[in-house]
């Protein structure tokens, strides 16, 4: 399976945020930065024309220029691994690969290995689903983790002592990575993991549900998280912008979610809701 390359090159690199953000709702496989550049990985065969006529207006917006290139998936995932750095939150915790030191300075430490999904801590919503979840309380709770990526939100509600968690994710390459993950992080007999749109994963209620995805499918999809929630329960969730965040209050509203928490980073939002 080959994969597109697109550097995007911005004059103002404070667009890229913004772009991911745009993009997000196609199939892209992964967002990188290199050289202060966006990099965006998409199947071949997902780069459709609707793809390719926002790609010509963003580059009219945001005056971008964009190079292509073809790579196999294999060296997409080796550009991927050897780009990644730990990252920390706080004192509170740390995600690290398996090719790094031990982190002894933090409460909680999880290990991922750096594939094709979304879901590392380096971006701005996951370290704020990760800050957040440091002011619940997930003891002897059961969490719903809706998008998973690396499994790195599941993985930590369970060092949070957690009962039990569903982890779910469309993209086969983040249902892979994140039963790795867990296997890895000893989590094995406490989180399971689905592949598919959100109707694959139990319809039962949970304590907290957790869904670090984009607007689109925040969106489209709050009625089905809002049902497995149970009454007193949270729904954290991030990706996307402060433009966004009335239209996730609104659709949140209308399931009996109520606002929390806000959380900012950069220019991405994270919402802690809670059912009333």
């Amino acid at each position: 399976m080959n994969y597109l390359k697109l550097t995007i090159v911005a004059e103002d690199i404070s667009v890229n945020d913004i772009l991911v953000a745009r993009l997000a709702a196609y199939e892209f496989n992964g967002f990188v930065e290199e050289d202060e550049n966006l990099v965006a990985y998409i199947n071949e065969a997902d780069f459709t024309s609707e793809l390719e006529a926002d790609l010509t207006a963003l580059t009219t917006q945001y005056n971008l220029k964009i190079k292509r290139a073809i790579v196999e998936d294999q060296n997409w995932n080796a550009k991927w691994e050897s780009d990644y750095a730990p990252v920390l939150v706080d004192a509170f915790c740390a995600v690290r690969a398996t090719f790094h030191e031990p982190i002894t300075t933090v409460k909680h430490e999880i290990i991922v290995t750096p594939k094709m999904s979304f879901g590392t801590g380096h971006h701005a919503t996951t370290y704020m689903m990760m800050k957040q979840m440091e002011g619940l309380n997930f003891e002897g709770k059961t969490v719903f983790d809706y998008g998973c990526g690396t499994g790195v939100l599941a993985i930590l509600a369970q060092k949070l002592a957690a009962k039990a968690s569903d982890a779910i994710d469309i993209d086969s390459w983040a249902y892979e990575n994140t039963i790795e993950n867990v296997e890895i992080n000893h989590c094995a007999d406490t989180i399971t993991v689905y592949c598919g749109e959100i109707e694959a994963a139990p319809t039962k209620e949970y304590d907290v549900v957790l869904a670090n995805i984009n607007r689109n499918v925040i969106l489209s999809t709050m009625d089905k998280m809002a049902a497995r929630l149970k009454k007193g329960g949270y729904l954290l969730t991030s990706g996307f912008l402060e433009a966004d965040v009335a239209l996730v209050l609104e659709a949140a509203a209308k399931h009996g979610l109520k606002l929390v928490h806000k959380m900012e980073r950069e220019q991405w939002r994270c919402l802690m809701l809670s059912q009333a």
